[in-house]
């Protein structure tokens, strides 16, 4: 009997005001000028989908097909589960704050923040309290000068850190605290539990997972969650659940992964950033001050031999990290370097459309899918 191959995408942090729904393919860019100035951020999943199957076409007939409602109230059927989570999508009319996901909430308490604080609101604000350097002063004396490389570079800086870091990196400061855990945890493993449901009583499952950014870590703690040998362990969605059957339905995934029922296919992770967030467990931390890696089987990698994850990462990324050499079991996890962008922010958010990333995400899919 031919085994089950599950493919999940999950997207990561969004830098934008509005962000949009991956579900939902939008007109492609037109033009030699649109192509080269794309600045579509958030993965696009049938589009990346289609970029996989042109590279290896064999995927398409490997994957099963699953039917997901996204935001336009449609139903979509793609061979992959499209998980969308942590951001407020466009709606008519717009609904209150009270209306949302807890999670969802998020992109509006980022914007209110960055409206207070953003540099070109500060410099505008007319307040007695409020003192800021201008160009031919100030207004607490003197006479300032910027130089032009130096005003490039401050737009530069300015513009990072009031996307990638007060979206970006606030979505992970969202995650890594026990509320943004939780509500996350709900949103994102519900979507992927309630799909899996109906194959709970197949004999041969393998997951094969895509993440980036932010997604990278909570792929990694799927994984975590289901494959960890400890056996005094005890996953902290088990607590975290929203429904009941999501609970039961993780524990059953559980005992079906120490059977070998479940097994990992594959796992590709763009923008990566577990070397910082696996240190929100003490454990980790000792493991590291004793200079130790982790032990890949952990998340499913227990052929030390057979290729089972591939890492990509941009220098110019400022939140995308090489991940590989924190593991054992080398030899079956892949690393690549790439040219996702010159511009930091466009380095984190581009992995998706990269050719390399592509081409090698899908011949991990294609091999892994027909393994033994």
């Amino acid at each position: 009997m031919p085994p089950i191959n599950i493919l999940v995408l999950v997207h990561g942090m969004v830098p934008d005001e509005q962000p949009r729904d991956p579900l939902i393919t939008p007109e492609p860019p037109q033009g030699i000028l649109g192509k080269l100035f794309d600045d579509r951020k958030i993965v696009i999943y049938e589009e990346f989908w289609n970029k996989l199957t042109a590279k290896q076409p064999k995927l398409a007939s490997l994957f099963e097909n699953f039917t997901q409602t996204a935001s336009d109230g449609k139903e979509y059927t793609f061979p992959f589960i499209g998980v969308e989570w942590l951001h407020e999508l466009p709606a008519a009319p717009e609904p209150s704050v009270d209306e949302l996901y807890d999670d969802q909430r998020l992109t509006r308490a980022q914007n209110f923040v960055n409206k207070q604080i953003a540099h070109e609101v500060l410099r505008k604000v007319p307040d007695e309290n409020n003192y800021v350097l201008k160009l031919l002063g100030s207004r607490y004396g003197g006479i300032t000068y910027d130089a032009p490389t130096l005003l490039i570079l401050r737009n530069i800086v300015v513009g990072l850190r009031e996307t990638i870091v007060t979206r970006g990196l606030g979505d992970v400061i969202y995650y890594a605290s026990a509320d943004g855990e939780e509500r996350v945890r709900k949103r994102v493993y519900h979507q992927v539990l309630s799909q899996l449901h109906p194959y709970l009583d197949e004999p041969d499952v393998r997951l094969h997972l895509w993440g980036q950014s932010l997604g990278v870590t909570l792929t990694h703690d799927f994984l975590f969650g289901l494959f960890n040998r400890d056996p005094d362990y005890r996953p902290g969605f088990l607590d975290q659940a929203a429904t009941k059957t999501d609970k039961t339905d993780f524990e059953r995934w559980r005992e079906k992964a120490k059977k070998g029922e479940l097994r990992l296919g594959s796992l590709t992770s763009t923008a990566s950033q577990l070397p910082i967030l696996l240190m929100r467990s003490q454990k980790v931390v000792d493991t590291f001050a004793n200079e130790k890696l982790l032990d890949a089987t952990d998340i499913g990698i227990t052929d030390p031999n057979r290729v089972c994850w591939n890492i990509f990462y941009d220098v110019d990324d400022l939140l995308g990290f090489g991940t590989r050499r924190l593991y054992n079991h080398a030899r079956a996890i892949q690393e690549f370097q790439v040219d996702t962008g010159d511009n930091p922010g466009d380095a984190h958010t581009n992995y998706w459309k990269n050719s390399v990333v592509q081409e090698e995400t899908a011949q991990l899919l294609y091999t892994n899918a027909l393994m033994p």
